[in-house]
């Protein structure tokens, strides 16, 4: 490990311990969101201390297509690059998802190719036309453009 890193594994899982298809992880507050858009399936899971891996809640019926997953701290945003569509939801203590904003196709931007998560907010890119844009996520969970 080099000087000054911070980094440990906790614990090495083989091929195998994990369903296979996700096209998404992202770690929020209550869990990590484990999601497969093309099957529209997601998994809530926690991680304890010593690095062992407990799925808490499984869902067959997720919405698909979702292009980008962002955990924000007010809410995970869904975005489809393809036609703007979007959505907010949030997992409880107990790993429930609930969905608290749905947003129309066209809502949003149609074509950021890179969403994320940062200290400012939630950045959006487009890697084609060098576009940029920002927002966040509100305590009540609406997207609100910077």
């Amino acid at each position: 490990m080099e000087q000054g890193s911070s980094h440990a594994t906790l614990k090495d899982y083989p091929a195998g311990s994990f369903a296979t298809g996700w096209t998404d992880i992202v770690d929020t507050s209550n869990g990590v969101l484990f999601y497969n858009r093309d099957a529209g399936k997601a998994a809530v899971g926690r991680l304890d201390s010593s690095g062992n891996h407990t799925t808490i809640q499984e869902y067959n019926n997720f919405s698909r297509g979702w292009t980008n997953v962002v955990s924000t701290p007010n809410g995970i945003l869904f975005y489809n690059r393809n036609n703007g569509l979007g959505a907010v939801g949030r997992i409880d203590g107990s790993g429930n998802f609930t969905t608290t904003r749905s947003y129309h196709a066209g809502a949003f931007s149609p074509g950021w190719t890179s969403v994320y998560s940062s200290p400012r907010g939630i950045e959006y890119r487009n890697a084609s036309t060098g576009a940029r844009a920002a927002g966040y996520i509100d305590e009540n969970g609406n997207h609100v453009t910077r």
